[in-house]
């Protein structure tokens, strides 16, 4: 992952910086360590043995206007890293949690915890909101290379595959323009496929004259609101 963030970072003009936003697939010191050379950020889940030891050991403070969840930062050092790093957590009681068999004195908590590596001066709760950010994008990576044949892409030349490639993220793009220009809130949670079946494979006929074509559609739509919304984008 090293070589293939290298390659990635040399795409990047030199005065720009990132922060770097990653899994735990990519929790790896000599990520971290080339990252600090070249000035950029981090932001990253974290995988360790003995994770949760290590959170429990920690002091918790409650998050402000936040009922129900708790927050810590601390600065910790794997066994393979060069230096030690920081890291921030938040956690909260599972409501849920199942019953043991064993009956104990003392009630025993149990949290669902989350926690972090990263480079930057950022609170616990932002941190966690910002790494949630991440689940958004990979819904559009999802939608486009699913819904959008990314992932059927399949031709000889490769500026030809190019070509199909762009024009099918700036048809992406444009249906999801539309939506959130639409200001309908049940559209804009609909997904391309979902607007390809309820609002474009819809009956009609294509009728000519004067010169131009005139497209007739049925008057009760089975979702009027989402398709006037649609239509009213359309013609502003």
């Amino acid at each position: 992952m090293v070589e293939f963030t290298k390659q990635l970072l040399a795409h990047l003009p030199n005065t720009q910086t990132i922060l770097f936003r990653g899994d735990s697939g990519f929790f790896n010191g000599a990520l971290f360590d080339l990252l600090d050379q070249y000035g950029h950020g981090y932001l990253v889940k974290v995988k360790l043995k003995g994770l949760n030891e290590l959170l429990y050991a920690q002091s918790w403070e409650p998050v402000l206007d936040t009922p129900g969840w708790e927050q810590c930062s601390f600065w910790h050092r794997c066994s393979t890293w060069s230096v030690s790093r920081r890291f921030v957590a938040v956690r909260r009681e599972r409501t849920c949690a199942r019953k043991s068999p064993c009956k104990s004195l003392f009630e025993i908590k149990e949290y669902d915890f989350f926690c972090y590596v990263t480079s930057e001066d950022m609170s616990c709760r932002r941190a966690h909101t910002q790494y949630g950010r991440r689940a958004t994008c990979e819904t559009w990576i999802d939608e486009a290379k699913n819904q959008m044949s990314l992932a059927h892409l399949k031709m000889d030349d490769f500026w030809g595959s190019s070509a199909l490639f762009q024009c099918a993220v700036m048809a992406y793009n444009t249906i999801r323009w539309m939506a959130l220009c639409s200001g309908n809130r049940e559209l804009r949670r609909w997904e391309p496929a979902t607007i390809r079946t309820m609002l474009v494979r819809v009956a009609g006929k294509l009728l000519t004259g004067s010169r131009q074509f005139t497209l007739l559609t049925p008057s009760h739509h089975l979702f009027p609101a989402q398709w006037d919304a649609w239509v009213d984008v359309g013609l502003h």
